[in-house]
């Protein structure tokens, strides 16, 4: 028993655009927008590259607790 294989042909396409002008259209479209898109991700590269690895050094008063036992203490400031 030999089952024929039937094959379906493919559907016709809903819209075709002959004359090139939605590709053209994406073409012009798509190049500003790709320049600018590289331009944008060389920035931000180029920032993480030139990026300093230390931190600046914070000025934070002593709490109470690192503060010497000997002497009269402070006043509590908030």
């Amino acid at each position: 028993m030999a089952e024929t294989i039937q094959q379906e042909p493919d559907p016709a396409p809903v819209f075709v655009d002959q004359s090139g002008l939605r590709s053209r259209l994406f073409r012009r479209l798509g190049w500003p927008v790709s320049v600018v898109g590289a331009i944008l991700a060389a920035a931000m590269g180029s920032s993480l590259i030139g990026m300093q690895s230390d931190a600046p050094t914070m000025e934070i008063p002593p709490g109470p607790a690192y503060l010497p036992t000997s002497g009269p203490l402070p006043p509590f400031w908030p």
